[in-house]
């Protein structure tokens, strides 16, 4: 009786169920609905002779339902064989899909960047509830695929370009609407792939209007404004041609070339006013420009850098409805970012008095070639994200949000995080990791949940604000920036380019603040470390090599990192006492550690993920390794030179062979691995 009265009031979704679609014929909306096949073909393996249903897509855009923009209604005929799904725009149509698709089928949101299949079923019955979408707390929200070296040149089953696709896919299936599809040269090759899929397109803050960089098209000629204004307004125009058909947020401004201040290559703007002036100007007359071609055009200026400072000090003007964006520091915080050693930290909130719009530029990564993460996950919390972004939500900044996502994969957890709080405000951070851990790591979620926690804690506070926690670069640019001064200034002159950090100090001082900082979190990650190794094991299942291939490859790069950095520091204090074998083993210590690190970059469980960071070039992993190794051989000249077989014949030589002297040696000399690995065993 029980189950005759269920099937009596649910839609039967099946094998056999057909889609149908009433409405403009739209790329987008014909995309998705391929999607919902592939979905409906992946769960629902066989036919099963039931009775066929349908489920009607009507794209009303008179809108006689009185729906909200995005807004999708799903209704049920009196028979229960049609499902009827309604909006009165092109994304509402395209969220009803990926709703059915994980609602109804259990397909993920980041199902193929977390690996995460759905599982089979003969149908699915659906109770005929009506249900009606709920409306997003921002109204234009997205990511920024910015610094996405990895996702450039990885290829899924011989395509680049479907990795894109995926990437647009998990972005619309968290409700994001727009995107700035990729960075400089990457932008127009997958402009027009997020155009087919129904997202806005809106544009980096160095890239004004999306046009190409001027010194790419003019390598030649000097890109200030004064001297070749004409030029600059000439890319503007083709650019906004180019767009002008598209859903576009026009980003207006100016910076320059290389995503810095513009008057770093034009000195004669040498006063805030001057710059400030300029700045206006050209904003107005990019304004005055896309309204030419564009009926009511939807425009933003970044807020970012030194343009906060302008902004700030009321040096800029505006045109009216222009939605101001602000950005965090890089690290999360709601206050301007820190470049080079520069760091006044003006609060990126607007005043009382500042009417918007408003909205904002957040990173969950960032490549400030300091400390940033690039590799691994934001080192700031949920329940700090949950603080900023819910102020920000007080402030009324709720028109934009573009979160920077650097290359998707390393940042899933935060992205997930910022999906929710961008559609439903404030988010209970507990709840939502216990949730994450349960979705994606289903027999071990009380222990993922410990380890995810035990990451945050593990993570190095290396400043006196709150945002100031290291990510992976802080290990790594480090080490490359004290051994250049240590190999250059022979130990004697401070790196300046880590006074962000440690301030003025000399450099056997700068060696000791890092030691510090990197030995009281050893234990930590060292824990931490061993505590998911016994989860992965042998990663007899696709939990396991997630585990292994998602999140212990980022507490290995934070652990080696830490413990390279700190056996490295140690180095430079036996070098400094002419203790060169103590040294050179110390190095060769430092040297496993970012090994190590390698190979889970290199040799992942699942492989599927073969090849995704051959391109980390910013981070750059291997670079750490090399300066390791060009360091360690520095020492080895001090120290087992000229002959190089001093310490192999004092520390590894048979006693009764020492005292032979007929030949120098007798064998080849070793090199640095060989040779390290047998003095440490010997040690």
């Amino acid at each position: 009786m029980e189950q005759s009265m269920i099937e009596g009031t649910s839609f039967l979704f099946s094998k056999e169920t057909c889609f149908e679609y009433d409405g403009p014929k739209l790329e987008s909306i014909e995309c998705f609905l391929n999607v919902l096949t592939r979905d409906k073909n992946k769960v629902f393996r066989a036919e099963t002779g039931e009775e066929q249903t349908t489920i009607l897509f009507k794209l009303n855009e008179k809108n006689h339902d009185n729906l909200n923009e995005e807004q999708f209604s799903i209704q049920f005929s009196d028979d229960l064989t049609q499902m009827s799904v309604i909006s009165a725009d092109e994304l509402g149509i395209i969220y009803a899909i990926l709703h059915i698709s994980e609602a109804y089928l259990g397909v993920d949101k980041f199902w193929f960047w977390n690996d995460c299949e759905p599982s089979p079923k003969a149908n699915v019955k659906i109770r005929a509830v009506p249900y009606l979408s709920e409306v997003a707390k921002v109204r234009f929200r997205g990511w920024f695929i910015n610094d996405e070296v990895l996702i450039s040149t990885w290829k899924y089953q011989q395509s680049n370009t479907y990795v894109w696709e995926m990437a647009f896919e998990a972005l619309i299936r968290c409700k994001g609407n727009m995107v700035i599809p990729g960075t400089d040269i990457q932008n127009p090759l997958y402009k027009d792939i997020a155009r087919k899929m129904g997202l806005w397109i809106t544009h980096h803050h160095a890239e004004p209007l999306g046009a190409h960089m001027f010194s790419r098209v003019y390598p030649d000629k000097n890109p200030s404004y004064s001297e070749n204004g004409d030029l600059f307004k000439e890319l503007w125009k083709d650019a906004i041609i180019q767009q002008q058909n598209d859903k576009v947020i026009w980003n207006i401004g100016f910076r320059g070339q290389g995503d810095r201040p513009f008057w770093a290559d034009d000195p004669t703007f040498d006063t805030d006013e001057k710059r400030g002036a300029l700045i206006s100007k050209i904003m107005s007359d990019q304004y005055e420009l896309i309204a030419q071609y564009q009926k009511d055009p939807i425009c933003c200026v970044n807020l970012y850098g030194e343009i906060t400072e302008l902004y700030k000090k009321g040096l800029l003007e505006l045109p009216p409805g222009v939605i101001k964006i602000w950005a965090d520091s890089g690290y999360g915080k709601m206050v301007s970012r820190r470049q080079g050693n520069h760091n006044p930290r003006i609060p990126s909130i607007p005043e009382q008095n500042d009417l918007g719009p408003h909205g904002i530029y957040y990173h969950v990564t960032f490549y400030d070639l300091q400390a940033s993460n690039h590799l691994t996950m934001l080192p700031n919390t949920t329940a700090f994200v949950n603080s900023e972004l819910g102020e920000v939500f007080d402030s009324q900044m709720c028109e934009f949000l573009i979160v920077n996502c650097g290359n998707i994969r390393p940042h899933i957890y935060f992205l997930d995080f910022v999906s929710r709080m961008w559609n439903k405000g404030r988010v209970d951070s507990g709840a939502f990791l216990d949730e994450f851990a349960t979705r994606y790591y289903p027999a071990y979620s009380d222990e993922m949940s410990r380890n995810i926690n035990d990451y945050f804690d593990a993570i190095i506070q290396y400043g006196l604000a709150d945002d100031e926690r290291a990510g992976e670069q802080f290990y790594h640019f480090t080490i490359r920036n004290l051994a250049h001064q240590w190999i250059i200034s022979h130990g004697k002159q401070s790196g300046k380019n880590l006074w962000w950090a440690t301030g003025e100090i000399d450099i056997k001082e700068q060696f000791e603040w890092f030691k510090q900082k990197v030995e009281s979190k050893l234990s930590e990650w060292d824990t931490l470390t061993k505590n998911v190794n016994q989860l992965v094991k042998e990663a007899d299942c696709i939990v396991q090599k997630r585990i292994n291939d998602q999140f212990l490859i980022q507490v290995l790069i934070h652990k080696n990192g830490c413990f390279a950095l700190y056996y490295f520091s140690r180095a430079f204090e036996m070098f400094q006492e002419k203790e060169y074998r103590e040294a050179y083993l110390l190095l060769h210590q430092a040297i496993e550690e970012i090994k190590e690190t390698m190979n889970i970059m290199q040799e992942p469980m699942n492989e599927k993920w073969v090849g995704f960071y051959d391109n980390d070039c910013l981070t750059n992993v291997m670079l750490t390794l090399y300066t390791l190794e060009t360091v360690q051989r520095n020492i080895r000249m001090y120290g087992d030179g000229p002959s190089f077989y001093n310490w192999e014949k004092e520390y590894l030589t048979n006693p009764e062979e020492k005292k032979v002297m007929l030949l120098t040696n007798k064998t080849k000399q070793l090199m640095d691995e060989v040779l390290g690995s047998k003095l440490l065993e010997r040690s």
